[in-house]
């Protein structure tokens, strides 16, 4: 390894890791909730489809700034296998950040039809969610829940491995993404 490689991500792409998790921790776990479908609450839904709106927009600010950025060198200690499986679930985890809130899109026009009292739910209070028409039978709403139980999945996986290279092979590989 050459002396002045990189070891850390920059500031901008820990700051958009740390920010986008805490939005996704915080959908996983309130997520549904927000979305109270016996009494709909436009405030609330609202929340929900801004969170859902922030996590879209800083997740492909977060895959440009990548591009642009590439990431710091794992470990020489970590094993092909667990490089694979860290690609791919980072590709998983792009799929899904963009993925899930654009689901979440195209179930909203069923959602109101179902539930007109979200009708008025809005992004940041500012803008309307627009209903997106579409005529091709498949079930957003569905694909988003089965989204978010595997995203619960993913993101504990990701914390499961952080963990155990940082306790078990002691390689310091959760420091790349301490400030």
């Amino acid at each position: 390894m050459v002396a002045n490689a990189r070891t850390k991500y920059d500031v901008v792409a820990m700051a958009l890791h740390w920010l986008i998790a805490l939005l996704i921790i915080f959908m996983l776990v309130f997520g549904e909730d927000l979305i109270n479908r016996r009494t709909p609450d436009t405030f609330n839904a609202s929340i929900h489809a801004s969170i859902g709106a922030a996590i879209l927009l800083l997740s492909v600010i977060r895959l440009l700034w990548r591009t642009r950025k590439p990431s710091p060198p794992l470990p020489g200690t970590m094993r092909s296998w667990e490089i694979a499986l860290s690609k791919i679930t980072h590709i998983i985890f792009y799929v899904m950040m963009i993925g899930l809130p654009i689901s979440g899109w195209l179930a909203f026009s069923d959602t109101v039809a179902k539930h007109p009292g979200f009708a008025g739910t809005s992004f940041f209070g500012l803008l309307p969610v627009v209903q997106i028409s579409y005529a091709v039978g498949v079930p957003f709403d569905v694909i988003h829940s089965l989204g978010s139980n595997f995203m619960i999945a993913l993101v504990s996986l990701h914390v499961l491995a952080a963990l155990k290279h940082q306790f078990v092979d002691r390689d310091n590989l959760l420091g790349r993404m301490q400030p």
